[in-house]
């Protein structure tokens, strides 16, 4: 009995440092451009996302100097979810060009992260386009990007943006979402010299068909030429309220054959097949809802079926494609499912090419 304690002592480790988190910044530098030292704080929200396996932990986020104040959410991250850390810069009595860093650290494969900001400060009157920092033409915008924050796939939700025109004749302005799961529209249409409008959007989530993080475009153009795309970013979660009121008894249940598949010793320019089996233990069909591997290129998984009857089970068939670079190969496949206490599971592939 020592010796079985013995072991999972030391094999503890092993098996802890394959589940690990990886934090993904959108950017990592954000140039405020001119900001006016009278003219109050300004802010911007760096967006990442857990590209791991495991949940992300953010524990210090530490600023270069005083001027600059982080804020963030102490909560875990889990796999494929995104966070954000709010910068904000005091311009008061900080006069010309600046350039300040933020430490990230966190429990992440890339533990230690570092974020920039920089601009430029000067006196004298307020710039009032000094916080819209994204420009198509003479439009501008306070961000690149709408970010609708984590949201349920039945979810239909609305949300605004502040559009300005900056140049000296009226505007009229056109936008054009990247599917008939958003609907969008500016007002007013037209927009005169220096006048302000928003830009409105409805995201229906239930018509986008996609869970997790996404990203979409939409394509703005005037009548003057000018074209530009703004961003609509989202983390589409699973809605299982309808399964709360029986504490999830009557829901799925996701269980794998295996998660930590080792291939063994690998050719180069060949190919390994792998079948692993998922059984529904649940009382409700399980749905495979999307199947993201970390390499689509080299690595493909066919599952036999997407959705599981309770007490059945299917075969899933993964296949590596080596290539002629020799040495230890780890790939990551992540099944979502409509299991509300597996809504994503993790499988590591790793093998080593001779």
């Amino acid at each position: 009995m020592k010796r079985v304690i013995l072991m999972l002592f030391f094999l503890l480790p092993l098996f802890l440092f394959g589940q690990r988190a990886k934090i993904e910044f959108e950017t990592t530098i954000h140039n405020f451009g001119n900001i006016s030292e009278s003219g109050g704080m300004v802010s911007y929200d760096f967006v990442f996302k857990n590209t791991g396996n495991s949940p992300l932990i953010l524990t210090e986020v530490r600023p270069s100097c005083g001027c600059a104040t982080p804020q963030w959410s102490r909560k875990p991250i889990l796999p494929n979810e995104t966070g954000s850390i709010k910068v904000s810069f005091n311009p008061k009595n900080r006069p010309n060009s600046f350039l300040k860093s933020i430490t990230v650290k966190s429990n992440a494969e890339n533990a230690i992260v570092s974020l920039t900001i920089k601009g430029k400060v000067f006196s004298g009157a307020a710039d009032p386009y000094a916080d819209y920092t994204h420009s198509i033409g003479s439009l501008k915008t306070r961000s690149h990007y709408l970010n609708l924050g984590s949201i349920y796939n039945t979810a239909t939700v609305e949300k605004t943006m502040d559009i300005v025109n900056t140049g000296t004749r009226p505007v009229k302005v056109s936008i054009q979402p990247a599917g008939n799961y958003i609907l969008a529209s500016v007002t007013p249409e037209t927009l005169k010299s220096g006048e302000k409008g928003e830009i409105h959007i409805t995201y229906y989530a239930a018509q986008r068909k996609d869970w997790g993080f996404v990203n979409d475009q939409m394509e703005l153009q005037t009548d003057t030429g000018d074209k530009g795309s703004l961003g609509v970013v989202a983390n589409i979660c699973e809605d299982f309220s309808e399964y709360k009121n029986n504490h999830y008894q009557n829901a799925p249940q996701a269980v794998f054959s295996e998660t930590d598949i080792n291939l063994g010793i690998l050719k180069k320019n060949t190919t390994k097949k792998q079948e692993i089996y998922i059984q529904n233990t649940g009382k409700s069909e399980l749905i495979i809802r999307k199947i993201k591997t970390s390499d689509d290129q080299m690595l493909t998984v066919v599952p036999a079926k997407t959705i599981i009857k309770p007490g059945k089970k299917i075969k899933v068939t993964l296949t590596l494609n080596t290539d002629d670079i020799a040495g230890r190969k780890v790939k990551i496949v992540s099944f979502t499912l409509n299991d509300p206490k597996n809504t994503i599971v993790t499988c590591k592939l790793t093998g080593n090419v001779q």
